[in-house]
């Protein structure tokens, strides 16, 4: 029997989709489960994100993201920042617990309503770990209209 897969899936490897589709009714109203990743540094060269090296990420507003250090060095501080860079000075702090986040801490993310539709997120020392992450409102369009 052939298999159909969506765009979605065909794409999955070019980005890590941290998102869950719920369906609600006027009789059934779902709760957003908390998403959970594993994050673990692979030397200074990349982040690996549930084993990924350095993933797009696309989350969605409403939605609560877990970034879970597994044993992260602490010169490779794990950051959400508005723009792709190293250091401090351009972390992303709404609705952000744990930014810089290292060990075995977790980096809580409750993505609000305003967040911008880019972020990113970076080590504060090795450029060579970053990743884009696309924050978006509605899953239907998340892949653009094709």
């Amino acid at each position: 029997m052939p298999t159909h897969q969506s765009h979605a899936a065909r794409t999955m490897p070019k980005a890590l989709l941290a998102l869950c589709l719920l369906g609600s009714n006027a009789a059934v109203h779902a709760v957003a489960p908390v998403v959970s990743l594993n994050v673990a540094n692979s030397g200074t060269g990349a982040w690996l994100i549930n084993g990924q090296s350095n993933p797009s990420l696309v989350l969605l507003r409403g939605s609560t993201y877990e970034f879970v250090m597994q044993n992260v060095s602490s010169i490779h501080t794990f950051n959400i920042n508005t723009i792709d860079t190293t250091g401090f000075g351009s972390q992303y702090s709404n609705g952000v617990t744990n930014n810089a986040a290292t060990g075995t801490t977790t980096l809580t993310f409750v993505v609000p309503a305003d967040a911008p539709d880019s972020l990113h997120y970076n080590c504060s020392n090795h450029t060579a770990m970053n990743g884009p992450i696309t924050v978006v409102t509605d899953l239907i369009f998340a892949n653009g209209f094709d």
